[in-house]
């Protein structure tokens, strides 16, 4: 059980780090990196971002489900889960989609 809530919060901080950063890390990633465009490292950053928020909510389920003593805390991650991912995926979409002009 340790080792799936570990999962869940590694990739809970990713996503909202790829996110809600996504686009300072791809200047970053640009300069310091291979020379691509940042547009590139951005798009990439927002669909693993996003990605990383559906598996946070598999591992979620996964979690409610085969555990027991994790039904004490499941409606707190439930709650910050279904709030941040949607606010945070569509700052991240919106921000890659006006990049793309």
């Amino acid at each position: 059980m340790k080792k799936l809530q570990g999962s869940l919060l590694i990739s809970f901080l990713a996503a909202s780090c790829f996110c809600i950063f996504g686009q300072d890390m791809a200047y970053f990633l640009s300069e310091h990196a291979v020379p691509l465009a940042p547009v590139y490292y951005l798009t990439g950053l927002t669909v693993a971002g996003i990605f990383l928020y559906v598996v946070s909510g598999i591992l979620l389920l996964v979690l409610t489900k085969r555990h027991k003593t994790f039904h004490n805390h499941r409606e707190l991650y439930a709650i910050v889960l279904f709030t941040v991912a949607p606010a945070a995926s569509l700052w991240a979409f919106f921000v890659t989609a006006m990049w793309w002009g």
